[in-house]
């Protein structure tokens, strides 16, 4: 398998871990060190492996279904580093009911043995159209 298509294996899987709503499941995805950095849309950075996965404990905890519709990738690899941008397009249903959503992610990985682990995940909130969409009236 090529490292280009190895990488959009792990971005996807980080995704299903996230759909599973399993800590355990995402735990599998990072790479299990103090350098690793995830920035949820809103939150300020979290740094380190305890304090992350505390936070994807408190989001699972208060989330019963989320689905990812992912577009406008764009993947980058430089020797032992892979970045990935993509749109997230979110339907998730909570204690609040349904929202939908649209965040712009970058996802870092780094080649850990034979494997591509996370080590940053950082969404941002979209909320202007894109360029090409006319303004709303």
């Amino acid at each position: 398998m090529s490292d280009k298509e190895a990488v959009r294996q792990a971005n996807r899987g980080f995704y299903d871990a996230f759909e599973t709503l399993e800590v355990e499941k995402m735990e599998r995805i990072w790479l299990q060190q103090p350098h690793i950095v995830c920035i949820h849309p809103g939150w300020r950075p979290l740094s380190g492996w305890g304090p992350i996965m505390h936070s994807w404990e408190r989001i699972f905890d208060s989330t019963f279904e989320m689905k990812f519709d992912i577009a406008e990738v764009q993947l980058l690899i430089h020797g032992d580093v892979a970045i990935v941008v993509v749109q997230e397009n979110l339907t998730q249903r909570g204690y609040d009911g349904v929202a939908k959503s649209t965040v712009l992610a970058t996802n870092v990985f780094e080649r850990s043995g034979s494997e591509w682990k996370m080590v940053l995940h950082h969404g941002s909130p979209v909320a202007m159209p894109r360029d090409d969409e006319p303004p709303i009236q």
